[in-house]
């Protein structure tokens, strides 16, 4: 069987995708990258067959055509439903009878403007509603999204959102105990916040800062680590100096494996984000043994965490509630596992019983 994957970007965790799931599968892949821009700095190193679109979206179109036409796939994947090499994907699919599955990590978001609702919906129905077209969401609120723009809930099959396991084990086994990695900042005693992600307004990371520093007046050992680098960046620094709150350490941005250091020295993960369609980070410290703390903004909090026995959901930008979710990690032991069960484990079963009961027919 032959099936061509669309990707938008390259990417770490599109990497793990081709490692832990395609490649331990016996069919024949196309990949095609919409762009070469990295997200992110890793060092990635794509695959022999994959291709990367160059020139103008015109040009892009052109591309990924003439590869579905040499390729012939059996089946194919597209990433996300907006963009040009998207939309001349499905049209050969839909024009050729071709079964295709739209992957997308997007919760549903129905916007304000009655008219931009409107034709948002119209224009994916004719996307998503047709009888070659498939849901692969990464998770529930993404299943969601895909039925309330046109694909039966019969035709989703949720593929977890995740990433390594084995790649992040790997690294944490080779790196010192928690409390040597704590004393090169001079923390050794004290509870470690972990914040990990861009440094942008959408992150809400001063709601964060804010929270810590009444955490700070009522807890003295307690430290908090930002891990990432932003227009928000000087900002944020400002706030920190200015208010003039001890502890808080701006580690900038870093990559794989050296982000691993950062989530071992931890004990508690927070993502305050104020919009976040999954958040593979929490998937990250999750599987780094770490309880976590998200706003009931982020796109996983459906799936990944079970309130009180690995982590809490505090209401998206109200920082009394993140305070008091951060207060209650202080004394806190996790029950529960959820990436025991969301994982490319799981997603490899997903996605070989999908791929062959949608060819079948």
């Amino acid at each position: 069987m032959k099936i061509f994957i669309l990707f938008v970007e390259p990417m770490l965790y599109g990497m793990d995708l081709i490692h832990e799931v395609y490649e331990k599968t016996e069919y024949e892949y196309q990949y095609v990258y919409c762009t070469s821009k990295l997200t992110g700095k890793d060092e990635i190193c794509l695959p022999d067959n994959a291709f990367v679109c160059k020139g103008t979206d015109k040009e892009h179109k052109k591309q990924v055509v003439s590869i579905l036409k040499k390729f012939k796939p059996d089946f194919v994947v597209v990433n996300g439903y907006v963009g040009s090499e998207q939309s001349a994907t499905i049209k050969y699919c839909q024009k050729n009878n071709v079964p295709y599955a739209i992957e997308s990590d997007t919760p549903l978001h129905i916007p304000e403007n009655k008219l931009k609702a409107m034709a948002k919906k119209l224009y994916l129905r004719k996307l998503l509603q047709h009888p070659c077209c498939y849901g692969f969401p990464g998770g529930t609120l993404q299943k969601e999204n895909l039925v309330y723009y046109g694909i039966p809930e019969s035709k989703c099959r949720i593929m977890p959102m995740s990433v390594s396991s084995e790649r992040i084990m790997k690294e944490k086994e080779s790196l010192p105990n928690k409390e040597s990695l704590k004393d090169e900042y001079g923390i050794r005693d004290k509870k470690v916040f972990l914040f990990v992600g861009r440094l942008e307004k959408v992150k809400n990371v001063e709601v964060l800062i804010r929270a810590f520093e009444r955490l700070k007046e009522k807890q003295t050992k307690v430290a908090l680590m930002i891990v990432g680098d932003g227009s928000e960046m000087q900002g944020l620094k400002r706030v920190v100096e200015t208010r003039k709150i001890s502890d808080v350490y701006f580690a900038g941005y870093v990559v794989f494996p050296g982000i691993i250091k950062y989530y071992k020295m931890s004990d508690v993960f927070v993502l305050p984000s104020s919009y976040e369609p999954w958040g593979l980070v929490v998937n990250e410290a999750m599987i780094m043994d770490l309880p976590v703390i998200i706003s009931s903004a982020v796109g996983c909090r459906m799936d990944l965490v079970k309130e009180g026995k690995n982590g809490f959901i505090f209401e998206d930008n109200q920082e009394k509630d993140l305070l008091k979710k951060m207060e209650k990690t202080l004394d806190f032991e996790i029950k529960y596992k959820s990436v025991n069960k969301w994982n490319y484990l799981q997603y490899l079963t997903n996605f070989k019983n999908a791929v062959e009961s949608i060819c079948e027919k």
